[in-house]
């Protein structure tokens, strides 16, 4: 019995020292932790489970990157879950997430990325809409920049702030219809999760009030592909002869059909139905053509968005004129009269409505003729000057060459701003010369050009050649002739070759010259004759060749007085007489 009980007392010892042994080598309760995701962007929310030996109901802090995001509880059975929200005051990069418990447990952690994500104001609207950003989790003080979906092309850039944050606003580029994917990245591996805006189809028209027959430019975008198709009013569509571009956008220019006043809607629709419509409104309106002229310049009329039927009043420069209207338009013209220059208010009235437009008559100052190097005018033309739009009363003046020009009586501006004016181109040489005319403030320079041909080489009559001329001597010589008149250079010399000149006698007016006494020549012989020639002169001062050179010859002549004159003459009709008388006489005696 003594060796029974030994033996039970060391069996109990033995199993204490093995159990006592076992304690250290028994695995340690260690707590787990799961996060899905694993990563994702600032202000995301995160699924957390786990396991734990803590007593159930024990308190557990969930942590990230040290600071308490959330708290959890551990269930029945040793699970723990929870979820938190991703902090936004920290920027890209990889944080750790752990269980902190309560109840004597060890605590868990696991590792969390955080990527850059961007938030849009708007997710739908049309190309060219301004649509604001946030985001966070971008490197700090970076450049961020936004792209489309499958373009290595940003289309827009900002820059981060110091937390990583981004506040801005974006254009949307062009594109077709449909749902564009924006991402940004601001250099990391990885950019933002995609956002999606979508693009619908819009048009603009370049006038909101545009009158019938204008010409208006449609702009689309957001369209798809094919021909563009335009209707008014759910009338029949018009192909508008461009298509959709690539982009989703088209231009197409369209005419304002006859429409009545008020508002109607433009609409257009692409191949796949894609359509967009705007509204415009057809107000009463007048149109000038030109806006701007001067007196004498027709002005074309036209009206739009006035009554269907009946007529209006057009009134311009104090006058009255009745217009039949035809679907509410009509067209008319009329003649800017004589007035002073300035803006004048044409207005046109159905009696309901009325439109007004502003026309500026401006100042004009014509020269007639008027010529050019190749058809030049002469010395001694008469030039004719109009001028209109200019101030009542005041005086023009003329120069010629910085030269006044006197024109009598003294040219005025009459009360409806016009003047008329005559004068000849006054003497002066060959080539262009400035004409200026001045009326107050107002100034006009034309450019006149003068010939430069030659008058033809008058044709020598006497003295004729080899002859002895009578003294006093007559030269004569053909006339010649010239628009802008002609005199005469007469050279008398004592050689052929005229440098012995003994007299040069100009600006001749007629053809021919009869020497003075004062010019009296000495008698010569044939062997030392005389020479003379003649050439003439334009009023341009283009002068013709000399004629060729001709000889004359001056015999002895006695200058007696007149007294002197008469006893010889007496003398010799009684010489006469007596000779008479004495042949009678012999006569007789036979």
């Amino acid at each position: 019995m003594k060796h029974k009980f030994l033996l039970r007392v060391l069996g109990v010892f033995s199993t204490l020292a093995l159990l006592i042994a076992a304690l250290p080598l028994a695995p340690v309760s260690a707590a787990t932790l799961t996060l899905s995701p694993t990563s994702g962007p600032a202000g995301s929310m995160v699924s957390v489970t786990g396991t734990s030996v803590a007593s159930s109901g024990s308190l557990v802090y969930i942590l990230f990157n040290g600071a308490n995001v959330a708290t959890a509880t551990v269930g029945g059975s040793g699970v723990v879950s929870g979820t938190f929200t991703v902090p936004t005051n920290l920027t890209r990069g990889t944080y750790t997430v752990s269980f902190l418990f309560t109840g004597g447990d060890s605590a868990a952690s696991q590792a969390f990325t955080i990527t850059p994500s961007i938030t849009l104001a708007s997710g739908t609207g049309y190309v060219g809409d301004s649509v604001a950003v946030t985001g966070s989790g971008f490197t700090p003080s970076t450049t961020v920049n936004f792209y489309l979906s499958g373009s290595t092309t940003p289309f827009a850039t900002t820059s981060s702030s110091s937390t990583g944050t981004i506040s801005t606003t974006i254009t949307i580029p062009a594109a077709k219809k449909g749902t564009l994917s924006i991402t940004a990245n601001d250099g990391g591996a990885t950019g933002t999760a995609p956002v999606n805006f979508i693009i619908n189809p819009k048009i603009t028209l370049s006038s909101s009030s545009p009158g019938v027959g204008d010409s208006i430019t449609i702009t689309g975008t957001g369209f798809y592909d094919g021909a563009v198709q335009i209707a008014i009013d759910s009338g029949a569509a018009v192909n508008a002869g461009v298509s959709v571009g690539s982009n989703g956008s088209f231009t197409a220019t369209y005419e304002i059909p006859a429409l009545t006043r008020g508002s109607h809607t433009l609409k257009v629709n692409d191949a796949w139905n894609n359509n967009a419509q705007v509204t415009f409104d057809i107000a009463q309106k007048i149109t000038l053509t030109p806006n701007t002229g001067n007196v004498g310049t027709s002005v074309t009329v036209r009206g739009s968005g006035f009554n269907t039927t009946g007529t209006i009043t057009l009134t311009y420069f104090g006058q009255s004129v009745t217009v039949t209207l035809s679907n509410g338009t009509f067209t008319t013209t009329f003649v800017i009269p004589g007035v002073q220059a300035g803006a004048y208010t044409i207005s046109a009235t159905d009696g309901s409505v009325t439109s007004t437009a502003t026309l500026t008559v401006t100042t004009n100052i014509t020269m007639s003729p008027t010529n050019n190097a190749s058809t030049p005018g002469n010395v001694g033309q008469e030039i004719t000057i109009n001028g209109s739009g200019l101030k009542a009363n005041d005086t023009v003046l003329v120069t010629f060459d910085s030269a006044q020009v006197t024109i009598t009586p003294s040219p005025i501006v009459d009360s409806n701003g016009d003047f008329s004016l005559k004068f000849n181109v006054p003497a002066t040489t060959a080539g262009p010369h400035t004409i200026t005319v001045i009326s107050g403030t107002t100034s006009k320079t034309f450019t006149f050009f003068v010939e430069g041909t030659a008058p033809a080489t008058p044709a020598p009559l006497t003295p004729e050649m080899g002859l002895k001329a009578k003294q006093p001597v007559v030269f004569d010589w053909d006339d010649v002739t010239d628009p802008s008149g002609v005199t005469y250079v007469l050279e008398i010399a004592a050689d052929q070759n005229f440098t012995n000149m003994l007299y040069q006698i100009k600006d001749l007016t007629e053809s021919g010259y009869t020497m003075t006494d004062a010019q009296k020549l000495e008698s010569v012989s044939s062997d030392s004759p005389y020479w003379w020639r003649v050439k003439a002169v334009d009023g341009a001062g283009n002068a013709s060749a000399y004629t060729g050179a001709g000889s004359f010859t001056v015999g002895f002549s006695l200058d007696l007085p007149t007294w002197a004159t008469y006893v010889l003459i007496g003398i010799g009709g009684l010489l006469l007489l007596a000779l008479g008388f004495w042949l009678g006489r012999r006569n007789a005696d036979y």
